[in-house]
C-alpha cells in the first residue's frame, strides 16, 4: 500500500513537471524573437527578410518576450561608408513569446525612411549598404540582432 501511494505521488509530481516543461516550450524565456526587414507592406509572416528594399521599409518583430524593448541602430556599412543613420527605441507587445514562426507571433512593426547624404557612396547596381542592430531587453543570451541589407531610390537628404 505505502508503495502504492509513493507511486501515485511521484506520478502526480511527473505530471506537474511535464506541463510546466511544455508551457515553457510554448514561451521560452532569453533570445527567442527574430527581426525581419520587409519591403513596405505590412503583410504580418515572418517570412520577409528581404535583402533589397526600397528608401521606404518596415522591421518586424517576432516571438520576442512581452513588453520587451528594442534599441535600434541603422548605420551605413562599406562600401557606402561608416556611420549612424538613425536610432530608435520600439515597445514590443505584451504577448508571451509563443508563435514566433507564425503571424500570432508579431511583436511590432515600425515603418523607416533613412536618410543619405553626398559622403555616402551609392553603388550603382546595389543603392546604399545598411547595417542594422537590435538590441532587445529580457534576453538570458545575448540580445543583439544584426541584419545587412541594400536600400535603394532614395534621393541625398532623405527620401525616395
Amino acid at each position: 500500500m505505502r508503495r502504492v501511494r509513493l507511486l501515485v505521488l511521484i506520478a502526480i509530481a511527473s505530471s506537474f513537471a511535464m506541463s510546466a516543461t511544455a508551457a515553457s516550450a510554448v514561451n521560452p524565456p532569453g533570445n527567442n524573437g527574430t527581426v525581419k526587414v520587409d519591403n513596405l507592406a505590412i503583410d504580418g509572416q515572418p517570412n520577409a527578410n528581404e535583402p533589397h528594399v526600397g528608401c521606404l521599409f518596415d522591421i518586424e518583430w517576432y516571438g520576442f518576450d512581452a513588453n520587451a524593448v528594442s534599441q535600434v541602430t541603422f548605420e551605413t556599412q562599406p562600401p557606402t561608408g561608416s556611420r549612424v543613420l538613425k536610432t530608435d527605441t520600439v515597445l514590443l507587445d505584451g504577448d508571451d513569446a509563443s508563435g514566433g514562426g507564425s503571424p500570432a507571433g508579431l511583436d511590432a512593426d515600425v515603418q523607416y525612411k533613412l536618410q543619405f547624404n553626398s559622403t555616402d557612396y551609392l553603388q550603382p547596381q546595389q543603392g546604399y549598404h545598411v547595417y542594422l542592430t537590435v538590441n532587445t531587453t529580457g534576453s538570458s543570451g545575448s540580445d543583439v540582432k544584426h541584419k545587412v541589407f541594400w536600400v535603394t531610390d532614395c534621393i541625398y537628404g532623405g527620401g525616395g
